[in-house]
């Protein structure tokens, strides 16, 4: 039996082309009030509002007639699509529901008695499902977005094991088959993963490439004077360092080092190297912190939420530790030991994700922080800036969601780590808890507190 999905806004706006992703045998349902809705969303500059343009133009390309109507108009996939204006009348007993959502659930209520049809509201909202089941309307979130639950997520790396005789190969060699690694064939052998092997004795790191677990590049390449304090650390500076991965995605929690050996591989890539022209950074703003109303141009008003980027280039340049670096010898400004300096030289620069549409980012080392707090959709309108010669840097925390919209497994962090899975030009690694470089107070307080 067909059955009848109704949608609401954010799961409506939770994907192109959401309305012919239920089957070819259902109708989909979007109140009048949703419209309403997207009516104002539609003027907002992000990709919510141009996914809210593109829909409402999708809606006018059917007779209103046909829309209006209790069978809806034809998708092209074989579906209905309807715009519900009735069953106002329809008493909903229920505390704390907007406007928006009475309507909304007076629509599934007036579908199911008066049209006796089988309805699902579509709902990324926790409590408006919860309250639609209270009243018997059957109600999910949209799952073409949810990824899998967050043991459970891509984390790049794996620790497997062998003979030390396939070491002393794999270091005369530089690389080592799958299948000299024991139980090979419960292992996901993922393009550019990263390896712990570890035999009787001793221990190797590698990535796997090309079918063979092969031989780090960058290992003995310490950037600004950064000596990596565990794997996961090696395993970033690999990723940061090595110009055949573009696109480079890291995860993990808090004082894992993250934002620091980011900015030290883009410092040494960009002022040593010479390889990129710029240090790009930009970091998502949720809700609870939008900068419109402070003062000053685009760069002062993100200022304040980019000081630790700052904080992180002064300890970087400081002259301090430059001479208790055994690791490089060079000599740097006083000037050059605040992180104002490299902003005010254009050597690193602030940009807000917003104003990303209709640019191409060329020749730049770009940092996106916090991006667990992106929604998914705008992750393409990020990506799709790069040109050729720039580097993309994604870091984030997917347990610090600060974006009610989003979850731990449905935020723009997880869909392009999921998404970019074992693309030969994505690097990934997640950072464990248990590789904090922060002291054992602020270890203690995180576990504790």
């Amino acid at each position: 039996m067909s059955k009848v999905f109704v949608l609401r806004t954010h799961a409506l706006l939770s994907s192109r082309g959401i309305t012919q992703k239920f089957g070819d045998d259902n109708t989909i349902v979007v109140p009048m009030v949703v419209v309403d809705e997207l009516r104002k969303i539609k003027k907002e500059s992000f990709e919510k509002g141009r996914i809210a343009r593109d829909f409402l133009e999708y809606l006018n390309s059917f007779p209103i007639d046909e829309l209006m109507s209790e069978a809806g108009a034809k998708q092209n996939n074989g579906s209905y699509i309807r715009v519900i204006k009735n069953y106002s009348d329809i008493p909903i007993d229920l505390e704390g529901l907007t406007n928006a959502e009475k309507r909304t659930l007076q629509t599934c209520k007036g579908i199911i008695e008066k049209e006796k049809r089988p309805v699902i509201l579509v709902t990324n909202n926790l409590s408006l499902q919860l309250k639609a089941k209270s009243i018997g309307i059957k109600a999910e979130s949209f799952k073409d977005e949810v990824f899998p639950k967050l043991s459970q997520q891509y984390t790049g790396r794996e620790t497997v094991y062998t003979r030390d005789d396939v070491v002393d190969a794999f270091y005369a060699n530089g690389f080592i088959n799958v299948e000299d690694i024991f139980d090979y064939e419960k292992i996901e052998f993922v393009e550019n993963k990263f390896f712990v092997i570890n035999p009787e004795n001793k221990s190797v790191l590698a990535i796997y490439k090309n079918g063979k677990l092969v031989k780090l590049n960058n290992q003995k390449v310490y950037p600004y004077g950064i000596t990596p304090k565990n794997v996961g650390q090696k395993f970033m500076l690999e990723a940061l360092l090595d110009e055949n991965y573009p696109l480079v995605v890291i995860k993990g929690s808090a004082g894992t080092g993250k934002t620091f050996c980011t900015l030290a591989a883009g410092l040494q890539e960009t002022m040593e190297n010479q390889n990129y022209s710029r240090i790009l950074v930009t970091r998502s703003v949720t809700a609870s912190e939008q900068y419109g109303f402070l003062p000053g141009d685009i760069e002062e008003k993100l200022s304040p939420y980019l000081a630790g980027i700052k904080d992180n280039l002064s300890i970087l340049t400081s002259d301090k530790r430059k001479l208790n670096s055994k690791k490089t010898e060079f000599s740097k400004k006083p000037e050059e030991e605040n992180g104002e300096y490299y902003f005010e030289r254009g050597i690193v620069q602030i940009q807000a994700i917003g104003f990303l549409r209709g640019r191409s980012i060329v020749d730049t080392y770009f940092i996106i922080d916090e991006t667990q707090n992106i929604e998914p959709d705008v992750i393409k309108s990020i990506v799709t800036r790069a040109a050729e010669g720039s580097k993309f840097i994604f870091l984030g925390d997917p347990t610090q969601i600060d974006n009610p919209n989003l979850t731990e497994r449905n935020n723009g962090l997880v869909y392009l780590s999921e998404k970019m899975k074992g693309n030969p030009l994505c690097a990934q690694v997640s950072l464990y808890d248990e590789e904090s470089v922060r002291s054992e107070l602020a270890k203690q307080a995180a576990q504790i507190l």
